[in-house]
């Protein structure tokens, strides 16, 4: 969840005016959001379109909209066709406890309005990352994915945890507050305003970070390459899905950066996501609840 020094922002909007870019060009592009509809605008595989934005080096967030991985193309905003109890036999023969991925698949999702009974459930699943551990100028230790020092989710959930969920790059999660719970983690959601507080639901990826020596002195602009496991995309992927479920629609997906794009001091999580290996472990886990169905 590192935040993108103003200056290297500014620095970036300057070299490219100079080469020939136009203002237009250069300016960070929102995503933009009705507020009357607690929604942002266009169909849902429009929002995510822009809400799933390639996310690069000190929160330069691309200004052109993603093309939407099928999975998520076909379903956004649409009822959904996994019943509580078929992900949950999905998640017991994985060896793997429900809960561990947001709670309960019974209860429903949060609301919002800081959960006003007459607001709609959650829309939104945002992806972000830690940003820690910072090795500094220390190269990443070969073991960053299986490490527990690295992968200690604990120190996420032991205070205030500012998520709902945290994944490991092991696979492992904890969970810092249930989807049920309205919670807000990004600066949109915040300019937004109380209305905001219980549509999107909020999930951490540990990835450690390293100093740029180009940048200041306390920077985390490096991520790991890759920037996330196989693990940690199967884990999001289950995650998506359960909380879709609760919510009984599917959650429009998006990244944080892209998310929080144009607004000043935003946060550039999750590097190095690759939206397509998370898509793909969503379609594997959709197309194995339809085995299961049949």
């Amino acid at each position: 969840m590192a935040e993108a020094p103003v200056s290297r922002l500014r620095a970036f909007v300057f070299t490219a005016l100079v080469i020939g870019a136009s203002p237009a060009e250069a300016a960070p592009r929102e995503c933009a959001f009705d507020a009357e509809a607690d929604a942002f605008v266009g169909a849902p595989d429009r929002q995510a379109a822009c809400l799933l934005r390639a996310v690069a080096k000190w929160g330069h967030v691309s200004r052109s909209d993603r093309a939407v991985h099928e999975v998520f193309a076909a379903r956004v905003g649409r009822p959904v066709d996994v019943t509580a109890e078929q992900l949950r036999s999905h998640v017991s023969a994985l060896g793997l406890d429900e809960g561990a991925f947001g709670g309960p698949l019974d209860a429903p999702v949060s609301r919002a309005n800081d959960g006003d009974e007459d607001a709609p459930l959650a829309r939104y699943f945002v992806v972000h990352d830690t940003s820690t551990p910072n090795f500094g100028d220390a190269a990443f230790p070969s073991d960053i994915d299986t490490s527990a020092a690295v992968n200690d989710l604990e120190r996420y959930v032991k205070r205030t945890a500012v998520a709902h969920l945290f994944i490991a790059r092991t696979g492992g999660t904890r969970v810092g507050h249930d989807f049920g719970v309205p919670w807000r983690a990004t600066k949109r959601e915040k300019l937004i305003g109380d209305r905001a507080k219980g549509l999107f639901l909020h999930v951490e990826l540990i990835q450690p970070r390293r100093r740029d020596p180009k940048g200041g002195a306390k920077n985390d602009a490096i991520a790991p390459s890759p920037g996330f496991t196989v693990a940690q995309y199967d884990a999001l992927a289950l995650a998506y899905v359960a909380a879709s479920v609760r919510a009984k629609r599917w959650l429009v997906p998006a990244l944080h950066a892209a998310l929080d794009a144009g607004l000043a001091g935003a946060h550039d999580d999750p590097q190095g996501f690759d939206v397509d290996a998370w898509a793909e472990r969503v379609a594997h886990h959709v197309a194995a609840l339809a085995r299961d169905e049949g």
